[in-house]
């Protein structure tokens, strides 16, 4: 079933399979997602084709240094001696932040709540969001002019981050064909169905203690590097979509091997984006398996 939305999703994505693959274990666990890339790489198609593929509801914010908080979550007015909510575009199972560190930081806070809470405040009264509620965020590397650093409290809410992968020369002529973007994206993908069978997935007692030695592990041999507990979290409840995806009943090393990358990339500063895979193989092979194995 999976592979068939994969190749749904990369009717109009060239290459990325893992990263595509990873992206639907996030929205199901209920994560959020950071792509950083430079403009004009397709993070924008990456976001609303994995989207149509899931039959979701999208909405995208375009931000820009003078978009507001209430533009994102919404105001109240006075109709009629009354007081009216109109709600923003944050209303909606999958919501685009594109280039969301163009805003001020005043107006990348509006997601703090939403993010964490799966909640939205409007003037004093607060609104759940609908079920499931995801943000994919598109962000321009830091040093281009126009940007913002983004706050660790917002980045640490992002369950996963990545670029997407450079493509070959055949990839890119098929690109430039056009033949991808005629495409239409039709799926019967059933999301409540699917997050009902990952509850199931078994995670033992040694995987959750491995996750833990690898947070211990940087945190002791680099102590300005903060590993939340949301952080560690977030990783189970990921790792459990990835097996369920892998078409398995309880979580191996392997699958916490291969989201640990996607979950710290955003959260090390202590390295440079160059340098970060090499650091976490070099932590992955120092950390051992708590049985041995």
């Amino acid at each position: 079933m999976y592979e068939k939305l994969i190749k749904d999703i990369q009717k109009k994505i060239i290459g990325n399979e893992f990263k595509i693959k990873i992206s639907i274990a996030t929205i199901l666990s209920g994560g959020h997602i950071l792509i950083e890339d430079l403009p004009g790489t397709g993070k924008t198609t990456f976001a609303k084709s994995l989207t149509a593929a899931m039959n979701l509801e999208f909405k995208r914010i375009q931000f820009t240094s003078d978009l507001l908080p209430s533009d994102i979550v919404g105001y109240t007015y006075l109709k009629n001696d009354n007081f009216v909510i109109n709600k923003g575009p944050i209303f909606t199972n999958i919501v685009l932040a594109d280039e969301l560190n163009r805003a001020s930081p005043k107006t990348q806070s509006a997601f703090l709540e939403s993010m964490e809470e799966k909640t939205v405040t409007i003037d004093k009264e607060t609104f759940n969001l609908p079920n499931p509620f995801s943000v994919i965020a598109t962000q321009n590397p830091s040093d281009l002019s126009g940007t913002s650093l983004l706050p660790e409290s917002q980045l640490d809410r992002f369950t996963i981050s990545f670029s997407l992968e450079e493509l070959n020369k055949e990839q890119r002529i098929e690109l430039l064909k056009n033949e991808h973007n005629n495409l239409d994206i039709n799926s019967d993908f059933k999301f409540d169905q699917n997050v009902n069978e990952i509850n199931k997935v078994n995670v033992n007692r040694n995987v959750i203690e491995y996750i833990d030695n690898i947070s211990e592990h940087i945190k002791t041999n680099y102590s300005n590097t903060h590993i939340s507990p949301r952080c560690l979290k977030q990783t189970i409840n990921l790792a459990k979509s990835l097996s369920y995806l892998n078409s398995s009943k309880y979580v191996t090393y392997q699958e916490i091997k291969d989201v640990i990358p996607y979950v710290l990339r955003h959260r090390l500063n202590i390295v440079e984006k160059k340098e970060f895979y090499s650091f976490i193989d070099e932590v992955l092979n120092k950390v051992p398996f708590p049985d041995g194995k």
